[in-house]
């Protein structure tokens, strides 16, 4: 079977293709700037070998319709996404990569004879904790995003549900939050490759969000989570909220201290200001998902033991 993953050599990217390079898929990574450092870093050169790299733009229809024709694709893998903060500079560009990119892969499975799109929302569509009353946020909940990734993303699923009604479409999106692992380097969770890697190399580690409690998401579960969703059969619910372990950014780094007893890490006060218990029982009802990586085993893998 062929997979097209847009935004396939990211972070996210890369651990999904060798998931499904070691699985004997088909797998082509489409990127505006496709760069090979994560798969050569996670992966044998003999699996990275087997990877298809497609220069591309998710906003060019016709070039991703090409491609899509081209290798046959039968499922897509949607992560092509411009981030938090850099959305909030660019909000045209962020318009163009975020909803357009999108429309144009549901256009690829409308249109192409695609069999399914599995894409990443996130937990940002979603308001501050104080908008909820319930301790885990349903599934359901209002949107009220705070950012314009937020907005974006909220945005998106409307698309995505639309095109869903309108023909049909099998997708599932999935509300990321915090995506953690070796490669991270980008993006607003980009400090938790701070607070784990820095202390391995004896450099003092000031990490904010020091008041938060947060879902930490190891990536090679999201990896093993996405897969298993593009395989499955069409499902009642489309969108799904995720939920792996919720834990303080503070234990967090007294684990990282109980490794590395000298460790020098000095909190900031405050939040991100959004909610990550979420109620994800629509997705363990219809799916079915238990994360193999705790908070624990994710910072030991991170720091290599």
């Amino acid at each position: 079977m062929a997979y097209l993953i847009t935004g396939g050599t990211g972070f996210i990217g890369s651990y999904i293709c060798r998931a499904l390079v070691r699985s004997g898929e088909k797998v082509i990574a489409h990127d505006y700037f496709p760069t090979r450092d994560i798969m050569g870093m996670i992966m044998t050169p003999e699996e990275e070998q087997q990877v298809i790299v497609e220069q591309g733009d998710v906003s060019d229809f016709l070039q991703l319709a090409r491609t899509v024709k081209e290798h046959n694709v039968q499922r897509i893998i949607h992560l092509a996404s411009m981030l938090h903060p850099a959305s909030n500079i660019n909000p045209p560009l962020a318009e163009r990569v975020n909803n357009l990119g999108l429309v144009n892969a549901l256009e690829c499975v409308r249109l192409l004879g695609v069999k399914k799109i599995v894409w990443a929302s996130s937990v940002v569509v979603f308001g501050p904790p104080e908008m909820y009353p319930e301790e885990y946020i349903p599934n359901d909940a209002p949107h009220a995003p705070s950012s314009v990734y937020g907005a974006c993303k909220s945005h998106c699923e409307f698309l995505a549900t639309h095109y869903q009604k309108a023909w049909g479409i099998d997708h599932i999106g999935l509300r990321f939050t915090i995506v953690y692992g070796p490669g991270r380097t980008r993006g607003a969770t980009s400090f938790v490759h701070k607070l784990m890697i820095e202390p391995a190399l004896g450099k003092p580690a000031v990490v904010p969000y020091g008041d938060d409690v947060i879902d930490w998401q190891y990536v090679e579960d999201i990896a093993d989570l996405v897969i298993k969703c593009s395989k499955g059969g069409p499902t009642k619910t489309h969108i799904f909220n995720t939920r792996f372990d919720v834990r303080s950014v503070c234990e967090a780094g007294e684990f990282v201290k109980s490794i590395i007893p000298d460790a020098d890490i000095t909190y900031e006060p405050g939040r991100f200001g959004i909610v990550w218990k979420l109620d994800d029982s629509p997705l363990q009802s219809e799916i079915g998902f238990t994360p193999e990586y705790s908070m624990e085993r994710g910072i030991l893998v991170m720091g290599g033991q």
